[in-house]
């Protein structure tokens, strides 16, 4: 645990780390004959690529380098984020991370599959595999179940037969061309709320590439710096959308983490909600409160990718956003390209907020559960 300049230490969650498989083959136990000759190569000379590999498509706007650290690669192979021990001695013991939540990455290329049956498939056995294969080696791991709205009803059921397992903590939901406010996510919220699970929102590289997702206002961006500037605008049109729509009256225990979508733009984002609703309330007809409200209470935002201030009093403004203590959780998106460092991430972060951000608010969003020591 991080040190506090005393004999004291701070607890920290760490809201983003992505773990792989190192290859599709590891999920044949899971699996049943028929699945395993969908998804596993068995031709002659044909290699079995890890599940992200496997189940993306290429991007519309190609990395201009590696989307992982380099130094995050196992010294024993396989891609980045694939080793838990490798994971444990590069991140978590270096950084004295109390709880280390796992984002699966093979689904964010999942979400692309046609067939809505395989998608809950894979996503089933890639879920399994890192509840025995991760959450058992260590109790600094917690995991999301990843599900996506492909069959909403069958991603409830797969929350509720793993739900209670030890060390699962929220639900991971990607979302591909319909916004988070939409019932058709209801029965996903539902299990979620049963069972005591936070949902997480994560990007997951679909966004303003395909047809069928959801992009920045204005259009397909042109180049990858453009469409990775805008990104943040998905997430608060997701936001927005979930409070307009009634979620959180039809739902009122969710929780849902916001992760890798920013957060500098919430002060603006909810004065002008507010601001909307208090002069015409029947264009929100499903609010019973102000829209900042269900923000402030329902909503936690991770601090990767953190925005880089340009002065003291950028930064001041940034981590000046009311209530913002309550809602900020820190994230460090290990092992991609760009991980914020726990320790120069958290040393950036005012000392009156230091613990809602280092653990605080990650235990108001997954409940004591994240916390299996």
């Amino acid at each position: 645990m991080h040190e506090t300049g005393g004999t004291e230490t701070r607890k920290i969650v760490d809201c983003d780390v992505h773990p792989l498989i190192k290859s599709v083959d590891a999920l044949s136990p899971y699996l049943s004959s028929r699945w395993r000759e969908r998804f596993v190569p068995r031709s002659i000379g044909q290699s079995s690529s890890n599940g992200f590999v496997f189940a993306r498509a290429r991007d519309r706007y190609p990395h201009p380098n590696t989307t992982y650290r380099l130094d995050a690669l196992p010294p024993n192979g396989g891609p980045a984020g694939s080793d838990p021990e490798f994971v444990l001695s590069d991140l978590i013991e270096p950084h004295g991370i109390t709880t280390a939540l796992l984002l699966p990455q093979e689904h964010y290329g999942v979400v692309r599959f046609s067939s809505a049956e395989a998608a809950a498939v894979f996503e089933r056995a890639n879920n399994e595999y890192l509840i025995d294969q991760w959450l058992a080696v260590d109790n600094r791991f917690a995991l999301a179940l990843t599900v996506s709205e492909h069959d909403p009803v069958a991603a409830a059921q797969s929350i509720r037969d793993l739900g209670r397992r030890e060390g699962v903590v929220g639900v991971q939901l990607l979302i591909n061309k319909t916004m988070l406010g939409s019932r058709l996510f209801d029965p996903i919220y539902a299990a979620a709320q049963d069972m005591g699970l936070a949902i997480v929102s994560h990007q997951n590289g679909s966004e303003g590439c395909y047809s069928f997702a959801q992009g920045p206002a204005g259009g397909a961006p042109r180049f990858y710096g453009e469409r990775h500037s805008v990104l943040p605008q998905v997430g608060a049109a997701n936001v927005v959308d979930m409070i307009m729509s009634g979620v959180f009256e039809r739902f009122p225990e969710l929780r849902v983490v916001m992760v890798e979508w920013g957060f500098s733009w919430l002060g603006a984002l909810m004065s002008r909600a507010d601001h909307l609703w208090m002069k015409n309330r029947s264009a929100a007809p499903h609010l019973k409160h102000a829209p900042s409200e269900y923000v402030v209470k329902h909503f936690k935002f991770a601090t990767q990718p953190l925005d880089e201030a340009s002065g003291s009093k950028e930064f001041e403004a940034m981590f000046g956003i009311p209530e913002l203590n309550k809602m900020l959780v820190f994230s460090s998106d290990y092992p991609h390209y760009d991980t914020d460092a726990p320790d120069v991430i958290l040393g950036k972060i005012p000392e009156p907020m230091k613990d809602a951000v280092y653990w605080q608010n990650a235990l108001d969003a997954f409940g004591s559960k994240i916390f299996r020591n």
